[in-house]
């Protein structure tokens, strides 16, 4: 008599799932850093709020794989269905919005924007009208570079 589920197909969907899980929270872990190392260079504060929410992120991505992995349950019944598809699907698609936020994170390291800060100080410490007016216009040649590769 022929078994329906077999313990090599359970090991392979555990082992996948597994797999999947450890893979989106290696990416988590890697724009958390991104996004401390993004901080740093733009001379902002890190907030423990933000590593709390690294951590509600974490939770909720688990309960969206853990949806998929359900969804894998009822496939592992059919012999066609040889592993959790719906899982790695969803793990992909975190791993992708993660991925997403690190080019953004880089996006932000690379900006222009960042001259601001330094620039206003500049303003503010001229001793002379004519100092500030040069800074103003340097101001303004930055923002029509901006402007014309946008």
């Amino acid at each position: 008599m022929e078994t329906i589920l077999s313990l090599e197909k359970v090991y392979l969907f555990l082992g996948i799932f597994l797999a999947v899980c450890i893979l989106v929270i290696v990416a988590i872990m890697l724009d958390l850093w991104d996004g401390v190392h993004t901080a740093k260079k733009t001379n902002q504060r890190v907030h423990s709020h933000k590593l709390r929410v690294t951590i509600t992120k974490m939770s909720e991505y688990w309960r969206f794989i853990l949806i998929g992995f359900l969804v894998d349950c009822l496939g592992i019944f059919f012999s066609f269905y040889i592993m959790p598809f719906v899982a790695v699907l969803f793990g992909a698609g975190l791993i992708v919005v993660e991925a997403k936020s690190m080019f953004e994170h880089a996006n932000r390291r690379k900006s222009q924007t960042l001259q601001l800060p330094e620039i206003i100080r500049s303003i503010i410490d001229c001793a002379q009208e004519k100092d500030a007016q040069k800074i103003v216009s340097q101001l303004h040649s930055i923002i029509e570079t901006q402007s014309d590769k946008s």
